[in-house]
């Protein structure tokens, strides 16, 4: 069966834009292709399996250290400028621009801004059952007021 889907345009000046609150305002998050986008233009639709997100993490800021309950959300990280130390499973390592870094879904993984600059960060999502794409768990209690999210601490 064919799906009459649409795509957009979106500058990322319109797209959700996220600021994590207390604990760690030094991290931005500008949604794209995700189901929560609020802004995508009349008409069309979000990505069903896939999210885009660029991530602006301020010095000492951090995308904590998670990992994805099944169903599976892979990630990719593509660090596009700054200096950061990424985590994944047991590798770590110091990185810059031009640099990929790929999260299975339930290896625990973060991203660390240790630079004196703003780091930007591009985060794309993927995952073969849409917007059921599994809960992030966090290996310790997440900085700032997440309540309002699925977000959960690794043994609760």
């Amino acid at each position: 069966m064919k799906q009459n889907r649409k795509g957009f345009i979106l500058p990322i000046s319109e797209a959700t834009h996220t600021i994590i609150p207390e604990g760690n305002t030094n991290i931005e998050f500008y949604g794209f292709l995700r189901t929560e986008t609020e802004n995508i233009p009349p008409g069309t639709e979000p990505s069903m399996h896939l999210m885009f997100n660029m991530d602006k993490v301020g010095p000492g800021g951090e995308i904590e250290e998670h990992y994805h309950e099944p169903p599976v959300v892979d990630h990719v990280y593509y660090v596009i400028s700054g200096r950061v130390r990424a985590k994944v499973g047991d590798v770590e390592k110091i990185v810059g621009a031009d640099t990929l870094i790929y999260c299975p879904s339930n290896i625990k993984h973060s991203v660390i801004n240790i630079g004196k600059g703003v780091a930007k960060v591009i985060a794309i999502d993927a995952s073969g059952e849409g917007e059921r794409g599994g809960k992030v768990v966090y290996s310790k209690m997440p900085s700032g007021d997440l309540s309002a999210n699925t977000w959960k601490v690794a043994g609760t």
